[in-house]
């Protein structure tokens, strides 16, 4: 059962009533369902807040028809709406000192009108339509979970989480903020982060040949992954089942607030799903190419029964036979239980995780030292088929927000993660011969990463006349420390044809030493005002840094640094219309130096400023939006790893970047559903770099799905996917180049009441892919065509 939500708009109104999102969840409903639905009762904890907002909210929770004139509720706040209600009390809380009264409609369904006392003093609404008039928005199949856990319409999202701290909607935020929910992941079958980011503009994903994914947002890397706007540490946030996954943020550019060590390019923020207090469970279980065996199981509800405590628990675990290569595949278990307590004035959220990961080298390819590539997939591995790089993760971490007052809210959040990392695999070190052969050496390694992260601050929201101010004032603190061991029994081995017979010695060389050591620790104070008058809307933050650390390796410790930084942002943003806005901003990062020189002493830390401008988009009654940025990246102090100096890193000078992104997602027309990005990068690098960062210039991705409306195939769901990348070189120089690719992905969906199925085809004509690299000894290669076919039951 869905809801119906049914809004008459005035021109000027159309685009800003957030009502609309509940439009896009509508179904049809008998009168017999409406009054079900009516009696059912629902707990509810809806402060005082837009009205709009709030009616959208309880016929959401309670499925019921609901049909309004938007003019009615423009301006006005609604009463808080807490306790257990029915939906007809429920919604007259919420109208309580409105003046509005609630009446039913001839076909079961409900309108709002003035009260009696206030018609005799008004001219009567405009008489809004029946419910069943309105037109047939129908949501991507998915199942319920990923609808409910999307936080906006269809592929729509409304905010996020992470920029600003305060759920600023996207139309009002003076930046370029990718979010992909939970919808879009479901309906492409996503089985990784790197799958999820194919749809964000800026973004490129280039396998590592150490087992972590490496991303660049922007043509910068985006080394400091945040989980729910937490720093994490290892590999774990890579391997996030995508069934835990609420959606995934790109914050493009120096995003200080987000996070003092602020990328250049961007913050990447994956969202985690939350408790919630109508209970639902979800059975999820797959099977694919390579003999890829997925099942994952997803339960939330309440506890007691005012619904004040709740529970999720996610559990989700993948065995594959091999990889496209040959090497023993992917093996993961996750396990995340969660507790919240959530009333009117506290939410407070504690749980766990536990995720454990074995994953093969990936699918390469190499250059040949002549010049030019081996243009095929390698189907034997390099090395031995149980090569692999592995990791177990342990990471506890609590939410608090507590309301004072209407106007005053603490904000507390922490984690502790622990991580343990294994690299055991013989990788290639040089380009292919003329006859084929090359020489790989082993890694062997043992990494312990300890992470403690936490973040206080208050947000305080009041009015100055007719300027609306959200202040947020706060503390960070985090600490990190990694432990290394490595093989004391270096070896190489020399194969004259890798397409001939071969053996290779066991990675795991048994013999591990300390190698180093080292330990930062960042603490940092901030300020930010999010203003709002009339049509102007103004974010301006402040935040000054202080990092110290301190590094061992195996010659020694070397003396720590004490570092300091302000890193200012301001951005403007001006509707021009009700659907039409445009917005300018500057920010600027900082990182610190924490990489070794040979020789002694840390590098020189990296400074990043960004200037942006762009335009803002929101079409349809808001079920389509739109995105255009341009923006010049500079960058100072580049580091690389030092190729001669195991642990040590050498600058390669500072870099810009100037480019123009443009993203789509909406519904544009009933029953279809896309998501949509270009990107046009130029990422420009002093002369005689020693080591060329290689990306596409041109970049594209279009995700479309469409649903039969006609009786007979009510439920079916088609959908497809073009991801382009224009051409690229690898390594220095031009002897080495990519060509420019597309793949294709296809899709066919069912939907009957709790079930589902979804058959996911990616790489349909089975195109030879490559990713992005620094180096032509080892290319990156995407999979061959695959199949994934995945069942889900709700209940």
């Amino acid at each position: 059962m869905g809801c119906i939500v049914g809004i008459k708009f005035d021109n000027k109104g159309m685009a800003r009533n957030l009502a609309a999102v509940a439009i896009a969840v509508a179904q049809t409903f008998a009168a017999s369902a409406a009054s079900a639905q009516q009696a059912a009762q629902h707990t509810y904890h809806i402060p005082s807040g837009p009205l709009d907002r709030t009616l959208v909210e309880i016929a959401k929770t309670a499925q019921l028809p609901l049909n309004y004139d938007a003019a009615l509720v423009r301006s006005l706040q609604s009463a808080p709406v807490d306790g257990q209600y029915s939906a007809m009390d429920a919604i007259r809380a919420a109208l309580r000192g409105t003046g509005l009264d609630m009446v039913p409609t001839a076909n079961g369904g409900y309108t709002l009108t003035r009260a009696k006392a206030d018609a005799k003093r008004a001219a009567p609404p405009a008489a809004a339509g029946p419910a069943g008039s309105q037109v047939d928005t129908t949501l991507p199949l998915i199942s319920v979970a990923a609808s409910r856990d999307s936080g906006g319409t269809g592929f729509v999202a409304e905010s996020s989480s992470t920029y600003a701290r305060s759920d600023v909607p996207l139309s009002e935020t003076p930046k370029s903020v990718s979010v992909i929910n939970a919808a879009v992941i479901q309906s492409q079958a996503d089985q990784s982060l790197s799958d999820v980011l194919r749809n964000a503009s800026g973004v490129v994903t280039r396998p590592g040949p150490l087992g972590v994914p490496q991303y660049t947002i922007r043509g910068f890397a985006a080394s400091n992954l945040t989980s729910d706007g937490l720093a994490t540490v290892g590999s774990a946030p890579n391997v996030t089942p995508t069934i835990a996954i609420s959606s995934v943020e790109v914050v493009k550019g120096p995003s200080a607030i987000v996070n003092g060590n602020s990328p250049p390019g961007g913050v990447i923020n994956i969202v985690k799903k939350t408790p919630q207090a109508d209970p639902f469970h979800e059975i999820q279980v797959g099977y694919g190419s390579y003999g890829d065996a997925q099942i994952a199981f997803d339960s939330t509800g309440a506890i007691t029964k005012d619904k004040k405590l709740r529970y999720r628990l996610i559990v989700s675990g993948e065995r594959a036979g091999q990889n496209a290569m040959g090497y023993d595949g992917q093996r993961n278990f996750y396990f995340a239980p969660t507790l919240q307590w959530k009333d009117s004035t506290a939410d407070f959220t504690v749980g766990y995780e536990r995720t454990v990961d074995r994953g093969p080298v990936p699918q390469y390819t190499l250059g040949y030292a002549a010049g030019d590539i081996y243009r095929n997939y390698i189907d034997k591995p390099l090395g031995e088929p149980s090569d692999h790089f592995g990791a177990q993760t342990d990471n506890f971490f609590f939410h608090l927000e507590q309301k004072a007052g209407n106007a005053l809210t603490f904000i507390s959040k922490g984690s502790y993660t622990r991580s343990q990392q294994t690299q055991q695999a013989w990788t290639p070190m040089f380009p292919l011969s003329a006859t084929n052969g090359s020489s790989f050496f082993n890694f062997d390694s043992l990494s312990d990463y300890y992470s403690w992260s936490l973040q206080n601050y208050v947000r305080g929201k009041f009015d100055v006349g007719s300027v609306k101010n959200t202040v947020i004032a706060g503390w960070d603190f985090l600490r990190f420390n990694q432990y290394q061991l490595d093989t004391t029994t270096f070896n190489t081995v020399s194969v004259p044809n890798v397409f001939g017979d071969f053996t290779f010695p066991p990675s795991d060389t048994g013999h591990l030493a300390p190698d180093g050591a080292s330990q930062y620790t960042q603490t940092s104070l901030y300020i930010q005002d999010q203003l709002s008058y009339l049509n102007f809307h103004m974010l301006a933050s402040v935040r000054r840094d202080t990092y110290l650390t301190n590094a061992i390796n195996g010659n020694g410790q070397f003396p720590g640094t004490h570092q300091n930084a302000y890193s200012p942002s301001l951005g403007l943003l001006y509707e021009l219309t009700t659907e039409i806005s445009a917005y300018a901003s500057y920010n600027r990062g900082f990182q610190p130096g924490t990489q070794l020189r040979f020789g002694g002493g840390f590098l020189p830390p990296k400074i990043s400023q960004q200037a942006e401008v762009g335009m803002k988009f929101n079409l349809l009654d808001d079920k389509l939006a739109i995105t255009t940025s341009a923006y010049r990246t500079s960058f100072s102090n580049y580091n690389i790893n030092d190729p001669l100096h195991r642990g040590f890193s050498l600058p390669v000078g500072g870099a810009v970047s100037r480019g123009f992104e443009a993203e789509i997602s909406g519904q544009p027309l009933p029953g279809v559903n896309l998501i949509g990005s270009y990107t046009y990068n130029d990422f420009v690098q002093p002369a005689g770099t020693k080591l060329s960062v290689n990306l596409p210039k041109n970049s594209a991705s279009l995700w479309a799905t469409y649903n039969f409306r006609s009786e007979k195939l009510q439920g079916f769901g088609v959908g497809a996917g073009l991801f382009f990348a224009s051409g690229q070189y690898v390594d220095t120089g031009s002897a080495y180049r990519i060509p420019s690719q597309v793949e294709t992905d296809l899709g066919v969906f069912y939907r009957k009441k709790g079930y589902g199925l979804n058959l996911s085809v990616k790489n349909v004509f089975d195109r030879k892919l490559y990713y992005s690299s620094t180096t032509s000894s080892f290319i990156p290669m995407g999979p061959e065509r695959t199949v994934m076919l995945t069942g889900t039951y709700d209940f």
